[in-house]
């Protein structure tokens, strides 16, 4: 299985097991500074993946991690110098800060 695959596989139960919804190509986690929108992707490029991700309350989540104060986008790409376990390790962490 490619990196790419694996990675977005991973991605995808990783937000299932901290309590994520799925709502069509996106998944919905409650947090802290409310709903954020999450899509694992395992888009061409120099990747291998991203999860692109966005809070409904940007002011909110500024106060727990440093997205963008006006739109709430928080994306999180991994580069192919970035094994699979790694990557996953990184994104939970940073999942876990907003919960």
């Amino acid at each position: 299985m490619g990196k790419r695959i694996q990675f977005l596989k991973q991605a995808k139960q990783l937000l299932l097991d901290l309590g994520a919804t799925p709502v069509g190509e996106e998944f919905v986690l409650v947090t802290k500074a409310g709903k954020l929108k999450l899509h694992p992707s395992d888009w061409d490029g120099e990747e291998i993946g991203t999860v692109f991700g966005r809070f409904d309350d940007p002011d909110v989540a500024r106060q727990l991690v440093d997205c963008n104060r006006f739109s709430g986008k928080w994306n999180h790409h991994y580069f192919s110098t970035w094994t699979v376990e790694t990557a996953i390790a990184d994104l939970a962490y940073w999942l876990r800060r907003v919960l």
